[in-house]
């Protein structure tokens, strides 16, 4: 349980926090983007568009930073690409247009965008959803008596046959809430893993790939083997 609890506190931050970080990284993507665009026949935009890459790269690693937690491992920073030593101050500005992840930066701010918009509405509206029937025996009774007519439960329970007593409608709101106490987990775990694994894929994807090779790891077991053996092959 604490194991439950501990991730689905990590999932509902993520699609809380992603909002504000998609919603800046979508507007300077499709602005940067299409004033680029738009102007690279005359060569303003292509120092735009450089720009807009430059921006990119600071939002990027906020999102990049949000992902160990819902995906419970590490996440790699990326190597930009560089300009040459003594290279001049124009081509050092316009190296991002000849790089891959910056581009990938771009990509990921544009289709981001919606899925943060779905994981953020989820995200508030089941939490909302789930304490406020969880509560509702606690608070119902000053609704009722100020409106002085019930909320609709009463058709419900007495369909179900429990009668229309604010007992049987407390009952029913908090079986609902346990209900969606239940799900509350398992659906911001989907949308947190959804959207967690395409910011993977496009922040990290590269880096991963990148990695140097650093060789098989020798163990001390194996480090006393083949000490043995040396010492064997030397003493015969």
């Amino acid at each position: 349980m604490n194991k439950i609890f501990k991730q689905l506190g990590a999932d509902s931050a993520y699609l809380l926090s992603s909002l504000p970080i998609a919603l800046p990284a979508f507007v300077i993507t499709v602005t940067g983007f299409a004033a680029g665009l738009g102007t690279a026949v005359v060569w303003i935009g292509i120092p735009i568009l450089a720009a807009t890459l430059f921006a990119m790269r600071g939002l990027a690693a906020a999102g990049r930073s949000q992902l160990g937690a819902v995906l419970r491992q590490p996440i790699n920073r990326p190597h930009y690409k560089r300009a040459p030593e003594g290279a001049s101050a124009v081509r050092r500005y316009l190296t991002p247009l000849t790089d891959g992840q910056s581009w990938l930066n771009l990509l990921w701010g544009l289709v981001n965008f919606p899925l943060a918009v779905a994981g953020f509405c989820v995200a508030l509206s089941w939490w909302i959803a789930t304490v406020a029937t969880l509560a509702y025996p606690l608070y119902a009774w000053i609704i009722h008596r100020s409106v002085g007519e019930g909320d609709g439960l009463d058709y419900a329970t007495r369909w179900l046959g429990w009668g229309d007593s604010y007992a049987a409608l407390s009952l029913l709101t908090v079986l609902g809430g346990l209900v969606m106490a239940l799900l509350l987990p398992l659906v911001l775990r989907g949308f947190a893993i959804t959207q967690a694994a395409l910011g993977r894929g496009l922040l990290a994807s590269l880096t991963e790939s990148d990695a140097p090779y650093t060789g098989p790891t020798r163990t001390a077991s194996l480090d006393a083997e083949v000490t043995r053996v040396q010492e064997r092959l030397s003493a015969a």
